[in-house]
């Protein structure tokens, strides 16, 4: 795997049915290289802080190869870097094969994943179609967002390696699935909450979730 693109931006205000949002859904691409630090791409902030960026969320990482699926499904060919405001966009990487708590370097960095993506309504508007959010969230094709556990410089063409698998794990994909479409597998979403490097936001949709089928014992 390796990096295609780095891409950042500053919160843009936008119009959308005649009201004003703030969002940094709009990623465009840096020529060359990046700064990291703790917090992520030196140059990029979030909008909101509730739903991106922050200790689990430094950066998103997201597939090209599932561009393809988009262009074909939405009827367009979409080329640009940073389609659903991802900071790094790799060549080609498989949910399925990469877990939770995986440490993964690029450059001189090492980064650990924490949960995959929820979509929110801005999606739906970067990608021109109301319906996404919900199409992106049934594929579980969400992509990662990325701890920092080293900090240094990350180039473009850089190589993404798993340099570290988290044994009796559950891959990105899984989780995605227990979010979106397994939505009653109690046994799974136990097995989730005892995972270590799950992202607290996500264990807490789960507790909540256990509760409402009327389980009560992961409380």
């Amino acid at each position: 795997m390796k990096v295609l693109s780095i891409n950042i931006s500053e919160p843009k205000k936008i119009v959308f049915n005649g009201k004003e949002l703030t969002t940094s859904i709009y990623k465009m691409p840096v020529e060359e290289s990046a700064e990291i630090s703790e917090h992520g791409i030196n140059g990029d902030r979030q909008a909101d802080l509730k739903v991106h960026g922050g200790y689990d969320k430094a950066l998103y990482g997201y597939s090209f190869k599932h561009y393809k699926k988009w262009s074909e499904d939405l009827g367009v060919n979409f080329k640009n870097f940073g389609l659903v405001g991802e900071n790094l966009t790799i060549d080609n990487f498989d949910e399925k094969k990469i877990n939770i708590g995986d440490e993964i370097r690029i450059g001189n960095c090492v980064f650990q994943v924490s949960q995959p993506r929820i979509p929110c309504y801005k999606l739906g508007i970067k990608m021109n179609n109301r319906e996404f959010p919900k199409m992106f969230s049934q594929s579980c094709l969400l992509g990662i967002y990325l701890r920092v556990v080293k900090t240094g410089k990350i180039s473009v063409n850089d190589t993404v390696e798993i340099i570290k698998q988290e044994p009796n794990s559950l891959s990105v994909f899984k989780i995605s699935e227990l979010l979106f479409k397994d939505l009653t597998n109690k046994g799974k979403m136990k097995e989730a909450l005892n995972l270590k490097y799950l992202s607290e936001e996500i264990k807490e949709k789960f507790r909540e979730r256990l509760m409402k089928l009327g389980d009560f014992e992961s409380i």
